[in-house]
C-alpha cells in the first residue's frame, strides 16, 4: 500500500533550513558539494549530454528526512546513481550504511567526489566503505549485492527506462529485497503497475518529492 506523507512547517521554511544545513555540512567536513554544474560544462560526450541533467544535489536535510521515513537495512550496498560531487554518498555513510557506491559519468565530478570522500573519511574514519566509480550507468554491472538505489533524476526518459530494466533483470538473476528512492521522478509512468517495483511511499519535504519503490523477494 502506498503512503503519501507531507510535512509541517511550511515548505518555504523547510527549504530555507535546508540551504543552511547544506552550508554547514560542507563547512564541517571541508567539502565542495553545493555549487551546481550545467550540462554544457560537464566533461562528457555530446551524445551523453543529450540524456544527462545538470549536477544539482539533493539537499542534506531532505535526504535525512526521507531516511527517517524508510526502514532500510544498513548491511547491504547503497548505490547513488549519478552521484555528482558525492554528497549523498557521505550522507548515506553518515546514516550507517556499511557499503556505499557512487556511479558518475563525468570524470571531473568523480575527482571532486573522491576529494570529498577523502576529507569526510579523515574527519569520520569509522564510517563504512565509500567508493566512487566513473562509468556510464548503462555499462554498470549489477552483482546482486545492491539493496538500495538512489537517484535525483540524473538522466532522461530513455536511459531511465533502460536502467529500470537493468534493475528488473538483476532481481531476476539475484532475488533479494531492494529499495529504489527517486528524488524528483520525472517519469513515474515507467513504473506504473510494475511487476517488480511497487510504489510504497511518496514523501514531500521542502521543494523535494521522493518516490519510493520496493521489491520484496
Amino acid at each position: 500500500m502506498k503512503r503519501v506523507l507531507s510535512t509541517r512547517p511550511t515548505s518555504t521554511l523547510q527549504s530555507a533550513l535546508s540551504v543552511y544545513d547544506d552550508y554547514v555540512f560542507d563547512k564541517r567536513y571541508q567539502l565542495d558539494t553545493r555549487s551546481e554544474v550545467a550540462i554544457d560544462d560537464l566533461d562528457i560526450s555530446q551524445e551523453d549530454k543529450q540524456h544527462a541533467d545538470k549536477y544539482k544535489p539533493t539537499r542534506a536535510r531532505y535526504f535525512r528526512k526521507i531516511m527517517e521515513e524508510v526502514n532500510l537495512p544498513r548491511d547491504g550496498v547503497f548505490v547513488d546513481v549519478g552521484c555528482g560531487k558525492g554528497r549523498i554518498l557521505l550522507l548515506a555513510a553518515e546514516q550507517g550504511f556499511d557499503q556505499v557506491v557512487g556511479l558518475e559519468i563525468s570524470p571531473d565530478l568523480c575527482q571532486i567526489a573522491q576529494r570529498n570522500v577523502a576529507n569526510f573519511k579523515e574527519a569520520k574514519p569509522k564510517t563504512g566503505s565509500i567508493k566512487v566509480v566513473c562509468t556510464n550507468i548503462l555499462d554498470y554491472q549489477m552483482d546482486g549485492s545492491e539493496t538500495v538505489f538512489f537517484l535525483y533524476s540524473p538522466f532522461g526518459c530513455s536511459v531511465t527506462e533502460r536502467f529500470l530494466e537493468m534493475i528488473r533483470q538483476s532481481l531476476k538473476d539475484h532475488p533479494r529485497d531492494l529499495c529504489l528512492i527517486i528524488d524528483e521522478f520525472r517519469f513515474p509512468e515507467l513504473l506504473a503497475g510494475d511487476d517488480y517495483l511497487e510504489q510504497s511511499l511518496t514523501y514531500k519535504y521542502g521543494a523535494a518529492v521522493f518516490h519510493v519503490y520496493s521489491h520484496v523477494s
